[in-house]
């Protein structure tokens, strides 16, 4: 087995750069491939209307949980448009914290995997939390690992994706069928590249599960270690936020660390496409330069 700080993925957690927290790898990996149906997009205010659970040993399917859930609000009609959920069909549902202990016990001591990983852990962990049980699991997103192992493809969304791969998805955006084309993804995944590539993102670069999902995880390896200026960037190129630092590196990352499921810090996060900067000569000539830009740019996420 094999113990490595989940924060920066150190194997010797004496060199961690932030939490110093550590959890076990082992050899062989036990998945857990996760879908949720929300009613929203952020987890401290809105609820989770459906959840399914493909458990997968790394060969085979072993098991399929599926649970309608109350999320005690109105589902918005829109989405119930796109998955079909209605308020009458969750009306008689088990709320989450009356089916939570299932979840947690088929979730720990496995790998969380899902399509846009960080939606699906947020949502499930801060529930889980609301619940009583504090849900500690390593993270693999299906999205960061088909770009490496079937790279070139014109967009990596699961409908895109699932047809590029000839994989057909039976009750699209119902997390059932979800699910378990996204265990069928990471089957292709096996199948080509066996374990290397999953080794490699736990072991080196699972840094990437933390990123925003729109964010290439290229921009964060090239900062450099030094002081200056950053600044994050939207769609269209806009600044939204700049920060300084003593160590441009660490501060980026360390921005992406921990569990805020606030709806402003969410949004935020959905909205960094692209990470600039400038080096400073000191941490000080960072923080006047900083001051500079703010009044400057007036970027939509600093506090005034």
């Amino acid at each position: 087995m094999l113990v490595v700080c989940p924060i920066c993925w150190y194997k010797n957690t004496v060199n961690c750069l932030f939490e110093n927290k550590i959890f076990v790898i082992f050899s062989d990996l036990q998945f857990a491939v996760v879908d949720i149906e929300t009613t929203g997009g952020w987890p401290n205010e809105h609820g989770i209307t459906e959840i399914a659970i493909v458990l997968h040993d790394g060969k085979k399917v072993e098991r399929v949980y599926e649970q309608l859930v109350n999320p005690q609000q109105p589902i918005p009609i829109y989405i119930q448009g796109m998955t079909g959920i209605t308020d009458a069909m969750v009306s008689k549902a088990p709320i989450f914290s009356a089916v939570a202990a299932e979840v947690y016990d088929l979730l720990k001591d496995r790998v969380f995997v899902a399509h846009n990983v960080n939606f699906d852990y947020s949502f499930v962990k801060h529930h889980l939390k609301m619940a009583g049980f504090d849900l500690q699991s390593p993270k693999l997103c299906t999205i960061r690992l088909a770009r490496k192992v079937f790279p070139g493809l014109h967009k990596y969304g699961l409908g895109s994706l699932t047809r590029e791969l000839d994989i057909t998805i039976s009750n699209r955006h119902r997390a059932g069928g979800d699910a378990l084309a996204t265990a069928q993804v990471l089957e292709k995944v096996m199948a080509k590249d066996g374990m290397n590539t999953i080794q490699e993102m736990f072991l080196r670069e699972n840094k990437e599960q933390l990123l925003p999902p729109n964010l290439p995880a290229t921009q964060v390896k090239n900062l450099p270690y030094e002081p200056g200026v950053y600044y994050f960037h939207d769609a269209k190129g806009k600044v939204i936020y700049v920060g300084k630092a003593k160590n441009i590196k660490f501060r980026v990352t360390n921005h992406f660390t921990g569990l805020n499921t606030g709806r402003k810090r969410q949004e935020f996060l959905r909205n960094i496409y692209s990470i600039s900067y400038q080096t400073c000569p000191t941490e000080f000539s960072a923080s006047i330069f900083e001051s500079v830009e703010i009044k400057r740019l007036w970027p939509r996420y600093n506090k005034s």
